[in-house]
């Protein structure tokens, strides 16, 4: 297999991933991938993202509900990690869905997004 054919399946499988995750990006991505390799694109973009100079507010708190869980329970603290990069999510959305579980009590996780969904609206 070519170099060519490797990067050709590689960016098949990256708009398919897009795809399954937002509609609207995998119409971009398209477009994108007829000027340029999408591999060279995601490089591109990933350089960008991670050199963009960017303050959150709350990176900070954050960062202290780690140092804390790590200092109460590191292997917790793992394990955290862990699941919240399996998930594709921050661990602030990890730690957010943690305390949800609190909230919502017995109910599965469905309907305690499709209640808070609901409440958010009104």
């Amino acid at each position: 297999m070519s170099d060519t054919d490797s990067r050709d399946i590689f960016d098949f499988k990256l708009e398919k991933w897009v795809l399954g995750a937002d509609e609207c990006a995998f119409a971009n991505l398209s477009a994108i991938g007829k000027d340029k390799p999408l591999s060279q694109y995601l490089m591109e973009s990933i350089e960008n993202w991670v050199n963009k100079e960017e303050v959150f507010l709350t990176d900070k708190f954050i960062s202290e509900m780690c140092d804390f869980i790590k200092s109460q329970d590191e292997d917790l603290y793992d394990r955290l990690m862990k699941k919240c990069a399996l998930k594709g999510i921050s661990v602030g959305e990890g730690i957010f869905e943690a305390l949800n579980l609190l909230t919502c009590g017995a109910v599965s996780e469905q309907q305690c997004r499709e209640i808070r969904d609901n409440s958010c609206d009104e």
